[in-house]
């Protein structure tokens, strides 16, 4: 049962491996991280001043404008705005798109159960959405650390509209585990989206629909989130909770307030997934 299970999981990542799609994530952000690398060069003396007020000079400041510091940048947009279209897409292909290709109703014509065939693509779009995640995380750091060298310590600037201006000098070891940290609880909140766009899918008939579907839940959460009127709604929506991984970055580490947010994303990742099968379940496969 679970050699076949893991058969499966390899069946389906093989095919996400083998279409094209599936790529153009990497394609946008090789771009983002060209356009990244000029900026930060062009705005050296903006980010000096910007880290000057951490009682240092300009031409101190400057010496922590490190790789680190610009993987840093990259990974707040990466994993915000770039990942939620990959997990969008990941999840909205796997039923919608057979489905659109014809290829579903093939697959099931042999007696297969429903359930394993939903639990099989929710851990794939897991695994996929944790190589692009490992795969960006690291990407970043690398050319960040070939273009720009390395500090021997971290300065860290934590925005200041969910936790208050908070700066910190940290050691690379330190800020090396907060950082892989962050990015792998963004694979999990990301999964969030993966289990909503993987229930939609088995809603809609075209990948098209389910992915735009869950992005316009997304980004309307998003923005309500970032409006000043937001102050009391802003800790339930789904964006808030999945973008708290900077819960990491704080001194001291609330453990507390991290297990609350692990525990809201366990509960709505659940609850979508459980809403996929039961849809997937009574779903009249033409």
């Amino acid at each position: 049962m679970i050699r076949n299970f893991c058969r499966d999981i390899y069946h389906e990542l093989l095919k996400m491996s083998c279409q094209k799609k599936n790529y153009i994530a990497f394609a946008g952000y090789l771009l983002f991280v060209v356009l990244c690398c000029i900026a930060f060069v062009t705005s050296t003396d903006a980010l000096s001043a910007m880290l000057g007020s951490v009682e240092m000079n300009r031409e101190n400041a400057a010496r922590y404008l490190d790789g680190f510091f610009f993987a840093r940048i990259l990974l707040v947009p990466t994993f915000i705005i770039l990942m939620p279209l990959v997990m969008a897409a990941l999840g909205g292909d796997c039923i919608a798109g057979e489905s659109q290709e014809n290829s579903l109703k093939l697959y099931m014509t042999r007696p297969r159960s429903r359930t394993r065939l939903v639990l099989t693509k929710f851990v794939s779009i897991y695994i996929s959405g944790l190589f692009y995640t490992l795969f960006f995380a690291c990407a970043g750091l690398l050319v960040g650390i070939l273009c720009f060298g390395l500090a021997p310590v971290q300065i860290l600037l934590v925005p200041g509209r969910v936790f208050g201006a908070v700066t910190t000098v940290m050691e690379n070891s330190d800020a090396l585990i907060r950082y892989f940290s962050t990015a792998l609880y963004f694979s999990f909140s990301l999964m969030t989206l993966g289990s909503i766009a993987l229930f939609l899918s088995t809603i809609f008939n075209r990948m098209s629909s389910a992915a735009i579907a869950v992005l316009t839940f997304y980004f309307v959460s998003y923005v309500v989130a970032s409006l000043p009127i937001s102050v009391k709604l802003r800790p339930y929506l789904v964006s808030e909770i999945m973008n708290n991984a900077f819960l990491f970055w704080l001194t001291p580490f609330p453990p507390g307030k991290l297990c609350v947010n692990l525990a809201t994303l366990a509960i709505y990742i659940t609850a979508f997934l459980l809403a996929a099968v039961i849809s997937f379940n009574f779903k009249d496969i033409r």
